[in-house]
Formats: C-alpha cells, structure tokens, sequence
C-alpha cells in the first residue's frame, strides 16, 4: 500500500466488484447506443479500463495526479486505451471538447462536490458534456439512510497485503443542519514480520512492552456533501434530465431509501 490510491486499490475488491456492476453498465450502454463514455471522479481507472475493453471511446478525469497514474498504469497492463485527463466536477465539458453519449461519476465520487452550488454546477457540467439523449449514471451510498436511521459506521474490511494485515475502518458524522457528511479513514496495518518471527510465548512477552501488537494507525477525515437521492432527482431535474431513475443495485432492483446501502441515479439529458 502507498497512499491513498494505494489503499484504495487494497480496500477495494476489483474484480468482484466489476463483475457485479459490469452487466449492469454493459445493458444501459447497449440500450442507449453508448459509443463514448467519460468516468468522472475515476479514481484508479478501473471502471474506465473495463469499458474501453467493450471498444468503447473512454475518457478517466480525475482530480489527483496519484490517482491517474494507477488509471495510466492500470490501462497499459491490461491493454486498453483511456484519455487520462485531470479535472475536477465543473471541468468536463471544457476537457471533452465535444458531447460524448454517456457519463458515469462512481465510487462516492460525487459528494466531494462543495455542497449544493457545487452539485449544481456539476449537474449543468455534465448536462453541456452529453450529447442530446445522453445517459447518465451515478453511484454514492444512500445519505437519506444514513441521516434517517443514524448510521455510523460502513462495513470494515480485512485484507492480507504484503504489507501486513489490513483492516479498513470507515466512521461516519452527519450533520444535516450544514449539509455535510464527515468521513473518517482509519487504517490499521500489522507488519507481517513482527509476530512471524516470534514463537507464541515470546509473541506474549512482546505484548506486555507493547500493547499495540505491532499495529500501526493511521487516518484521514474527508468532508462530503449530503446529497439524499431527493435533492438528486430535483436538481437533475431542474438542470433538464429526464426519465430519472432509482436503483438500489447493480442489478436493477428497485431502490428502497431506508434499507439499501447505496443509490444508483439514472437519467437521460432531454
């Protein structure tokens, strides 16, 4: 792991994860005749990457300079042309050029947004950057859950990385008054050297020097915007999208506000 992309790789089971949603993309971009597709807030690249491999025109903008270096590495190792291009949500059309049939903003990306104004001018962003018909997808957990029902914490994970063990924690403070969602990142890693080395009497004798077991912490706090789906549909609405949409997965189930995770937002420009 190194750095916030590189946790973020860790963190993310990929493969899984895109043979759960890659059907759902490959149907929408199949039923609206999609050709070309800019991912914002691409991250690492591997949404991009998967659709450039279906011989689709890909643009990857992302806004960090570490994060599209893993989208250029991962593009070359897999074999597939993506534009790489730096930028964040405002940016899309001046960076296009021209209308491209589809946009998708996955991963959470779309709460870095600086609140309501910010979605805003991101809806209009993503409005003038589709062709007219164009699809539009949007994937973020489901804030109206997390306001309504208090929810803290999501799931954490486990990995085995060659760093060490790996646990990633996430803990959530919704302030709905500000509109904004305070995000924690707290990762805790275990060097897989200390303890292999020591027998299990010697591993409790290390404990009584160092009660940490050899695990070190680290954390970041990220403050988001709170967008629950009904703030989403009314702006995407009045921006002039139409046939909006709700899912609460990849697999077109319909969307349930107090149970589902997440929120899958899709919407044609007029």
């Amino acid at each position: 792991m190194n750095g916030r992309a590189g946790d973020y790789d860790v963190l993310v089971d990929w493969e899984r994860r895109l043979q759960r949603e890659g059907p759902f993309f490959r149907t929408l971009f199949e039923r609206y005749r999609v050709r070309s597709v800019a991912d914002v807030g691409a991250g690492s690249g591997r949404h991009a990457a998967l659709f450039a491999s279906w011989g689709l025109e890909v643009w990857a903008i992302d806004p960090s300079e570490e994060m599209l270096e893993r989208a250029r590495e991962h593009a070359s190792r897999v074999g597939v042309g993506v534009r790489v291009v730096r930028g964040a949500f405002g940016d899309v059309c001046r960076l296009l050029g021209a209308p491209v049939d589809a946009i998708t903003c996955t991963g959470n990306a779309l709460p870095h947004v600086d609140g309501v104004e910010g979605l805003r001018r991101a809806v209009e962003d993503f409005r003038g950057a589709l062709r007219p018909g164009g699809l539009l997808v949007l994937h973020l957990l489901n804030h109206h859950r997390i306001v309504a029902n208090g929810v803290r914490t999501v799931p954490p994970v486990f990995r085995e990385t060659d760093d060490g063990d790996a646990f990633f924690l996430r803990v959530m403070d919704a302030d709905a008054s500000a509109g904004r969602l305070y995000f924690d990142f707290v990762t805790l890693v275990r060097d897989p050297k200390v303890r292999d080395a020591l027998s299990p009497e010697a591993w409790s004798r290390s404990l009584e020097a160092d009660a940490s077991g050899g695990w070190r912490l680290s954390c970041r706090r990220s403050v988001h915007a709170l967008l629950p789906h009904e703030l989403l549909v009314a702006e995407l609405q009045a921006a002039g999208f139409r046939d909006v949409e709700l899912y609460g997965a990849h697999d077109f189930s319909a969307f349930c506000p107090e149970e589902d995770e997440s929120v899958i937002v899709v919407a044609l420009r007029e």
